[in-house]
């Protein structure tokens, strides 16, 4: 795979009259992706454009401009920052939940179906949904392995007299251990057995629905205009959509969702809450029992959360949601307690636990002591991964906001943070590392009141992301803190005077 980029990229500055050995670009992007653990799509773009200032090249000579766009099937679409043209039928129209997005959803031609994103701002007529379009000058984009195409002002829209054929979107029944695809038509049937509260409006019902083979989220969207379901009830569900974010697949109702209730009672998996300890948790979406000191208790920026922090038993420490509406007694810092019938949740490989109306607290006698498990690093920061910087935050659940979207409260007025997702590097042992907002500011020296006038002042937030990897990739740190999963929290961290490796500092300052 690295060798057949590197070839890429040297025909590609072939092409633009620059001769470059095949080895110097393959040397870069193996330190890259092999030494520094950057991924592989990223160390592509970053030695890309480090050609390009050594040969006084611009990014769309090697990229290409709108006038450069090549048509293209979806199967063939395979990289990012692509201009492309596609003759395609529109199979989705999804609910947007940003004003910044006109229309978002899914295009198919008879390779198969692609996300599209219609920014408001371009200014472009209305897509319908079953309609297939003449859509030229898109770009394309990548996120984790998943490719869509995104619609910008320069894009040109074409109604077709002839209809596009997609691959097969009848929706099947299936069970919900097979769910192992996102974008695909489903039916299902199910017993739901959890309804949460929705903290949006667009959101009219989220939970869990259940069968015989396990459980998953779903979505139900006011727009939908769907009957309410009762927890505790079996239903047949057809034409739901499935999605997937961070390897967790679930299931969305939309307009074209039908809702029938069963007179059979669905079998799900057993429900019961079991007694675990804090390290036993490996698992989202289940009922759980523990016996924990609450370590830390937070401040709540929303007054849907009565209560936010850590509580603690012998072998680790968890987060703690506990929400308002289950109006259950406050909880004391360095008390130790019983509680029952707590809900896992999970977000980024990290677990936390959440409180219900049908979960109970009672203090126990007994003192329980925790256990901490704190490590030192020293290394070089080599990578400052995406989704550091200048952030938002959902103001009820404190998750990063993605484009403005919460994944569980959809479009919210998120709340500025700080925070840098590192990778350092000792030279034999690559460690994640995460910087919360007090740490980032004493780190980098850009405190949050100056990084928001940067962001304005550029009018994009990603100059602070830009200016943090100028300052700190390639030097060398101490750091300590508790690894939680495979980070370090970062607790402290000191500046290493000096830099033992000249060779990481010169080949960052390079290609950052």
């Amino acid at each position: 795979m690295i060798q057949e980029t590197s070839e890429q990229i040297r025909k590609r500055f072939l092409e633009l009259n620059a001769k470059i050995e095949p080895q110097e670009i393959e040397r870069r992007i193996r330190d890259l992706v092999e030494r520094f653990k950057v991924p592989a799509a990223e160390a592509e773009r970053s030695v890309v454009s480090y050609f390009l200032r050594e040969h006084g090249l611009k990014r769309e000579d090697y990229y290409g401009t709108p006038e450069g766009a090549a048509p293209i099937q979806i199967s063939d679409i395979d990289q990012a920052e692509q201009w492309v043209n596609i003759r395609a039928k529109i199979t989705q129209l999804w609910d947007s939940t940003s004003p910044s997005i006109d229309q978002v959803g899914l295009i198919g031609d008879e390779t198969g179906t692609i996300k599209f994103v219609k920014w408001t701002k371009s200014n472009l007529p209305a897509l319908v949904e079953g309609k297939s379009y003449s859509l030229e000058n898109m770009t394309t984009d990548e996120w984790e392995g998943r490719f869509s195409v995104k619609m910008n002002r320069t894009t040109r829209i074409s109604e077709l007299d002839e209809e596009i054929a997609t691959p097969d979107m009848e929706a099947h029944l299936v069970s919900i251990d097979d769910i192992n695809e996102s974008n695909k038509w489903i039916n299902l049937n199910a017993k739901v057995t959890q309804l949460w509260d929705s903290e949006h409006e667009s959101i009219d019902q989220i939970g869990l629905i259940g069968d015989e083979t396990g459980t998953i989220k779903f979505v139900k969207w006011a727009k939908s205009e769907l009957a309410s379901l009762v927890e505790g009830k079996s239903y047949s569900f057809e034409n739901l959509t499935t999605d997937e974010f961070e390897e967790r697949f679930s299931v969305k109702f939309n307009k074209s969702s039908s809702i029938n209730e069963l007179d059979e009672d669905i079998e799900t998996p057993d429900m019961e809450a079991q007694l675990v300890s804090i390290d036993g948790i490996n698992e989202s979406n289940k009922w759980i029992n523990l016996n924990a000191k609450v370590t830390q208790l937070w401040d709540s920026e929303h007054e849907s959360i009565d209560q936010i922090g850590l509580i603690g038993d012998e072998t680790g420490t968890i987060k703690f949601v506990k929400w308002a509406k289950s109006e259950l007694a406050s909880l004391v810092e360095g008390k130790s307690y019983s509680f029952e019938n707590l809900i896992t949740d999970e977000f980024e490989e990290r677990f936390s636990v959440k409180f219900n109306k049908s979960s109970s607290i009672n203090e126990l006698d007994e003192d329980i002591e925790v256990g901490y498990s704190t490590e030192e690093f020293t290394g070089a920061m080599v990578h400052i991964q995406d989704g550091s910087g200048l952030i938002r935050r959902c103001p009820t659940c404190n998750r990063a906001l993605m484009k403005g979207t919460c994944m569980t409260h959809g479009n919210v007025d998120g709340l500025h943070d700080l925070r840098i997702k590192a990778v350092m590097d000792n030279g034999t042992i690559v460690q994640e590392a995460l910087f919360n907002r007090e740490i980032t500011e004493n780190i980098s020296g850009i405190p949050l009141d100056e990084a928001k006038e940067m962001a304005v002042d550029a009018l994009d937030h990603n100059v602070v992301l830009d200016e943090m990897k100028r300052r700190l990739l390639g030097r060398y740190y101490t750091m300590t803190g508790s690894v939680l999963d495979r980070y370090l929290l970062v607790e402290s961290v000191q500046l290493v005077e000096g830099n033992p490796d000249h060779e990481i500092d010169s080949l960052l300052a390079e290609v950052t």
